[in-house]
């Protein structure tokens, strides 16, 4: 055997990138994703990783493709060799009677296979379009009550200014907002950037501008798989859920669209309807009842007039979960 071959089987991607500080790194089937480290950029779907074999690219085409040992000839600036003991010994593998032999041309030609399967699968819907902004973006630690572990996870940044365009090209300017990324499929579709300053408006921006927050649902890539979804109203009270490690959508507002209908369905999973509990809150909730009556499990947590998952610490949203309402 290699010496390649026996550090392949060990390896852990995700530890590998966390080790070099990848920012914003997520799971999207048996790849992971995260901003590129290698030209420092902000997207979060740039980078990909194979975590099986660890071949990896850049969307970007600023920095290439390879495998984990060509990712730390880069990061360390080392030769082939050193790069193949520098990962076993990051891993813990013992190749001292291993032979360290350069890649040949089947190495390259599986790459250049699994990249085409990787961008293929990235046009084959091709009403999705990735949206990102050039401007940087500073990661948040602190913000209301969330754990600094929760922010990291929904990736919550900061932009002082942001340059933005309408649909017919005229550009206009956001400031000091805090932006979210939606994501649908793995790539990321969309900022909703919401205000730092009581007298911005609006209060939420969802960009690109004439985006459809109507067809996604938000955290829905990571929770469709589940067998129970919670569904609310807003991101921040997806957040809520997620420090009770609980599992949960928002519909961006009270209204239950068509095509976030159609998602939920699909999934088959039992479905929990945590929506606010004001006026708004609670004719969505009976319209919700009336669309999946006899096609889900349904089940209603209620809160405290004119409260939602944000507005009770996470013992009592615990409880709440507890205590719901079958229907």
């Amino acid at each position: 055997m290699l010496a390649t071959d026996a550090i392949v089987e060990h390896i852990d991607v995700k530890r590998l990138l966390e080790h070099y500080n990848f920012d914003k790194i997520t799971h999207n089937g048996d790849t992971l994703r995260a901003c590129c480290k290698l030209h420092g950029g902000n997207s979060s779907s740039a980078f990909v990783i194979d975590e099986e074999r660890g071949r990896w690219f850049c969307h970007t085409g600023e920095c290439g493709a390879g495998d984990v040992f060509t990712l730390i000839e880069k990061m360390e600036g080392i030769e082939f060799p050193q790069a193949v003991k520098w990962v076993a010994d990051f891993f813990d593998v013992d190749i001292s009677n291993l032979k360290i032999i350069e890649r040949k041309k089947d190495y390259v030609r599986e790459l250049d296979n699994w990249i085409k399967i990787v961008k293929g699968k990235k046009k084959t819907n091709t009403n999705i379009q990735e949206f990102h902004i050039k401007e940087d973006i500073r990661s948040v630690t602190s913000y209301r009550n969330f754990k600094e572990e929760t922010l990291k996870h929904f990736a919550l940044g900061y932009v002082e200014r942001v340059e933005l365009k309408k649909l017919d090209g005229e550009k206009y300017e956001l400031h000091k907002r805090l932006i979210i990324p939606i994501m649908q499929d793995g790539l990321q579709i969309g900022i909703s950037f919401r205000r730092t300053r009581s007298n911005d408006f609006p209060k939420w921006s969802h960009q690109p501008y004439g985006f459809k927050s109507s067809k996604t649902l938000y955290n829905f890539d990571k929770v469709k798989d589940k067998n129970e979804i919670i569904v609310v109203e807003g991101m921040f009270d997806v957040w809520a859920f997620y420090e009770i490690g609980l599992s949960c959508v928002a519909t961006f507002g009270s209204h239950l669209t068509d095509e976030q209908y159609k998602l939920l369905f699909k999934t088959g999973a039992d479905l929990v309807i945590a929506y606010d509990n004001d006026k708004a809150g609670n004719i969505a909730k009976k319209k919700f009842i009336e669309k999946f009556k006899y096609k889900a499990n349904l089940s209603v947590i209620t809160f405290p007039p004119g409260k939602d998952a944000c507005d009770v610490n996470r013992g009592e949203l615990r409880e709440l979960y507890e205590g719901r309402t079958r229907t």
